[in-house]
């Protein structure tokens, strides 16, 4: 049995440390990986785990989106991406599933106007109140420096 162990050990090790499984966001206390603004609002904390398990944290979409842009000139290669849904804070979701509304009339943490849904119906709920603009995950990427130009 402790022969069998010994084996199994070494494998066990090197699975666990190879996950690509998010973190928690601990408001209040975790840094931005692009800003390093401590991350403070629930309602727009992000996150990046890389294929290989290491994990970025972002306080704002707008943040993990110009990370990225400067992460495709690197080895590392985005295993998840996660957004909180603005009407879920605290929870996180992937991205290429959710829905952005940039709204002048909701203002996030990095000034670009920008909130994730998990659905386009929650998007579409928080649109008929501040207006604005929803996205998916595609059409946010391709639209961004667009977005960035007219937003600050």
């Amino acid at each position: 049995m402790r022969r069998i162990f010994i084996a199994i050990f070494p494998l066990l090790l090197f699975t666990s440390s190879c996950s690509i499984e998010p973190e928690p966001i601990y408001y209040g206390e975790d840094n931005c990986a692009h800003c390093e603004m401590t991350i403070m609002d629930q309602r727009y904390g992000t996150e990046i785990v890389t294929s290989k398990g290491k994990v970025y944290k972002f306080d704002s979409v707008e943040c993990l989106v110009e990370f990225l842009e400067n992460l495709k000139n690197k080895k590392e290669k985005p295993g998840k991406l996660l957004v909180t849904p603005f009407d879920h804070p605290g929870n996180l979701v992937n991205a290429g599933e959710s829905f952005v509304l940039h709204s002048k009339n909701l203002p996030s943490p990095m000034g670009l106007y920008l909130s994730a849904f998990e659905t386009e119906a929650a998007a579409g709920f928080f649109q008929d109140q501040y207006g604005g603009k929803i996205y998916n995950w595609d059409g946010l990427m391709e639209h961004f420096d667009m977005i960035k130009l007219a937003g600050r």
